[in-house]
């Protein structure tokens, strides 16, 4: 788990990876006043939820497998149909 987010339930740390993956609408400012105002996040924990938002608009991650909760993240890579994840690329595999 990214270190910033330890004091977050589960179920906030799912609700702001929904908003990352899914909200193509807002603009970051909007999301990032989501998350001050509807999940309670302290500034400096908007401020690292949204500059992940671009690994969450272009990669598929499992629940639960996303930056947000782990430093090794795991992603779907449609190109070869398999998940990778950030150790397995910059190992070349």
């Amino acid at each position: 788990m990214h270190p910033i987010f330890r004091n977050l339930s589960v179920k906030i740390l799912n609700h702001v990876e929904d908003h990352l993956a899914n909200n193509q609408v807002s603009t970051d400012e909007e999301l990032w006043d989501i998350f001050i105002e509807e999940f309670e996040l302290k500034a400096e924990q908007a401020d690292v939820a949204v500059a992940l938002r671009a690994h969450y608009l272009i990669q598929t991650f499992p629940r639960g497998q996303g930056p947000l909760f782990q430093n090794d993240a795991a992603w779907f890579d449609q190109r070869e149909t398999a998940f990778n994840s950030d150790t397995a690329v910059a190992n070349g595999q």
